[in-house]
């Protein structure tokens, strides 16, 4: 559970001892953004990543939940100017990723690159996800063996690509400042961010007799909003909502040898979420924490109701540095 990586309570406690505090931190007499555009970044990212898949038939009110068998993530990202890669993991070595005689063998990664010219913020997003449970398999597990714990579903592979554009309408808000941490926000201000984002998602499984295969295509508009609240001169508190509308077309096949069938279908999608981020930041070193939820639900032709939930807590440390002649040479290019 998100408790075990970050403990909401006190960020909740010290966003209301300090937003009385937030027009101390108003600066009029600089710009308003400091870039370290000229800087590179290197940052180690530990965050729980908890997704969850929710299905409901409508029947008795029981979902039938599924979940990874992996708490704890590692990250490392590189930044430079217009240039920002990451790579993450789930190393055995972290607390909370193991049970695997349990809840089977899960794997997460995934690889993202950013962009971010003028007052456009554009994303590209690889991810894949393995070996499934059923966090709520008491309820399933009448008629099983006893020494049965979880049903699982190792081979369920869900592998996403996708991306998203979005436009900064406050020219004096830095996003880089509270997603990326390349440039710090002097003084309190925030702005509506309008965001267009697709994807292709893939969902594979063997079931022994036959093989299934889901292809998502998501094409949806939403509208953010985030506010950062400058509490001193190296330290805010910064919130954000979100809410969308979208569409998705599911193509699914199953194929074996005595079953054949494809079935086509488009939905319409609702998504919305919200987080708060507490930074620190000085010229060379920044440092900080994250909470966020994210809800992706819609209802499917047999009035099935499908729902992505995903919580999301991270603790951040990074260190700025002057680039390698090599790498600069490169980037300037661009």
């Amino acid at each position: 559970m998100l408790y075990k990586f970050i403990n909401l309570n006190l960020l909740l406690v010290v966003i209301f001892s300090f937003v009385f505090q937030a027009t101390i931190a108003q600066q009029t007499d600089s710009s308003a953004i400091i870039s370290y555009a000229e800087k590179m970044q290197i940052k180690l990212k530990v965050d729980s990543h908890i997704e969850n898949y929710y299905v409901s038939d409508g029947g008795d009110g029981t979902d039938f939940n599924l979940a990874l068998n992996n708490d704890l993530r590692l990250t490392f990202l590189l930044d430079y100017k217009i240039l920002s890669i990451s790579y993450s993991f789930t190393p055995d070595f972290l607390p909370g990723n193991h049970g695997d005689e349990e809840k089977g063998e899960s794997s997460y990664s995934d690889l993202s690159f950013r962009l971010f010219p003028g007052q456009f913020a554009q994303e590209f997003i690889y991810q894949r996800m393995k070996g499934f449970y059923v966090a709520n398999s008491d309820d399933f597990l009448e008629g099983l063996p006893n020494d049965t714990y979880y049903i699982l579903f190792p081979d369920l592979k869900r592998t996403f690509y996708g991306g998203s554009t979005a436009y900064i309408l406050n020219p004096d808000f830095s996003l880089e400042n509270l997603v990326y941490q390349r440039e710090w926000q002097r003084y309190s201000t925030g702005s509506f961010v309008p965001r267009l984002k697709y994807g292709y998602t893939e969902f594979t499984n063997d079931f022994g007799d036959f093989e299934g295969k889901e292809k998502d295509y998501d094409l949806s508009l939403d509208l953010n909003y985030y506010y950062n609240w400058v509490v001193a001169k190296k330290f805010n508190v910064s919130p954000y909502a979100y809410s969308g509308l979208g569409m998705q077309i599911e193509n699914y096949k199953q194929q074996g040898e005595n079953i054949n069938e494809k079935e086509v279908n488009t939905y319409f999608t609702k998504e919305y979420g919200g987080g708060l981020q507490i930074g620190f930041n000085t010229d060379t070193f920044l440092m900080g924490t994250r909470v966020s939820y994210n809800s992706f639900h819609y209802k499917n032709s047999n009035e099935t109701k499908i729902r992505d939930d995903s919580w999301y807590g991270l603790f951040f440390i990074g260190y700025r540095l002057d680039p390698p002649q090599k790498l600069k040479e490169i980037v300037d290019k661009f």
